[in-house]
C-alpha cells in the first residue's frame, strides 16, 4: 500500500539552515549533505520517497541573532549539481514560522502533496525503515505524523509532534492557517518575551524566547477541523540527536539546553493563546 501511495502522492523534504559565523558554514553544509544524500536515494518497495528537496537558508538580517551573510552562496554552490535540490535565500521573516510557510508554499506550487520537515541533527534516525510507518500512517488518513526521537519522545507520543522530523499534508495545513505567526521569533529584542528555566547538569539558569514550537497551534486546529488526524511514530532503528559540541559551539549548546528545557512550557502557553490544553492533542491521535 505504501508503494501505491508513493506512486500517487508526492512528498517533499524541507531543511532549514543558517550560521552566525562564517567559520561554521562548512559544518552546516556537511550536516545538510548527510541528510540530502540519504534523501536522494531513499526508497520503499522501489519507489522514491522524496520528489523534491528544498533547503531554506535563513538570511533575514533584521534579527539580533542572524546569519553571517555568506551561508546562502556557499550552500547553493555546494548543491549546484544536485538535480532535485533547490536552495533558497529567505530574508523576509523568522526562522520558525515564516520560513516554513514559505517552504510549504514553494512545495505546493511545485505539486508536492506532503512536506517532510527535518532537522539536520537527526540524520542517524533518517532512514526508510523509520519513515515507512510514517508514510503508512499518511496512507491510512493521517494528516500529520512525527518521529518520536530520544529527547522529545514523551512529548511527540502525546501528540505534540515536532518539526525535528514530521510530515504534513500541505492542503490541510494551509487550510488551518499553516504555522501561526504568534509562535514566530521576535525581530525586535526589546519586545521579545523570555522564559526562564533551570538546568541541573549545568547548574545555571536558562533563558529562551517565547517562540518556536510552531507545530502545536496548527495541530490543534487540524484536530478541531478534521477530527483525530495525528499519528506519532516510535523509531524502529535507533539513533541519536546530534547536539552542539559544548566546547566548540558553546552558544549553540546553551541554546539547545534552553530550547529543550522550556519546550513544554512554550507549547502550553501557545496552546492556551488559542484556547486549548495539550490534552486535546492526545485526543487527536489516530488509532489503527
Amino acid at each position: 500500500m505504501v508503494k501505491n501511495f508513493l506512486k500517487n502522492q508526492k512528498i517533499g523534504l524541507i531543511l532549514r539552515t543558517f550560521s552566525t559565523k562564517i567559520q561554521s558554514v562548512d559544518s552546516r553544509i556537511i550536516q545538510l549533505r548527510k541528510i540530502v544524500e540519504l534523501a536522494e536515494v531513499m526508497k520503499i518497495d522501489g519507489e522514491n520517497i522524496f520528489s523534491r528537496i528544498d533547503i531554506l537558508v535563513w538570511n533575514d538580517q533584521g534579527f539580533a541573532e542572524k546569519d553571517c551573510g555568506e551561508t546562502f552562496g556557499l550552500v547553493r554552490e555546494a548543491f549546484k549539481n544536485n538535480q532535485n535540490v533547490f536552495v533558497h535565500d529567505f530574508h523576509n521573516g523568522d526562522i520558525f514560522c515564516s520560513i516554513l510557510n514559505f517552504g510549504i508554499g514553494i512545495q505546493l506550487r511545485n505539486g508536492i502533496d506532503y512536506s517532510a520537515i527535518a532537522s539536520t541533527e537527526i540524520f542517524s534516525y533518517f532512514s526508510s525503515t523509520n519513515l515507512s510507518p510514517m508514510i503508512e500512517a499518511l496512507d491510512k488518513g493521517a494528516l500529520a505524523t512525527g518521529l518520536a526521537i530520544n529527547e522529545i519522545q514523551e512529548s511527540v507520543m502525546a501528540g505534540r509532534l515536532a518539526n525535528t522530523l514530521a510530515i504534513w499534508h500541505n492542503i490541510s495545513l494551509l487550510s488551518v492557517g499553516s504555522f501561526d505567526l504568534r509562535a514566530a521569533k521576535a525581530k525586535d529584542e526589546k519586545s521579545a518575551l523570555y522564559l526562564k528555566g533551570w538546568n541541573e547538569e549545568e547548574n545555571k539558569n536558562l533563558f529562551y524566547q517565547l517562540a518556536g514550537v510552531e507545530e502545536v497551534i496548527p495541530l490543534v486546529r487540524m484536530v478541531e477541523n478534521f477530527g483525530p488526524c495525528i499519528f506519532p511514530v516510535l523509531p524502529i532503528e535507533g539513533g541519536s540527536y546530534k547536539i552542539p559540541d559544548k566546547t566548540k559551539e558553546p552558544e549553540l549548546y546553551l541554546r539547545h539546553l534552553s530550547k529543550i528545557g522550556t519546550k513544554r512550557e512554550r507549547q502550553n502557553i501557545f496552546l492556551a493563546l488559542v484556547g486549548f490544553d495539550s490534552s486535546y492533542l492526545q485526543g487527536g491521535i489516530m488509532s489503527f
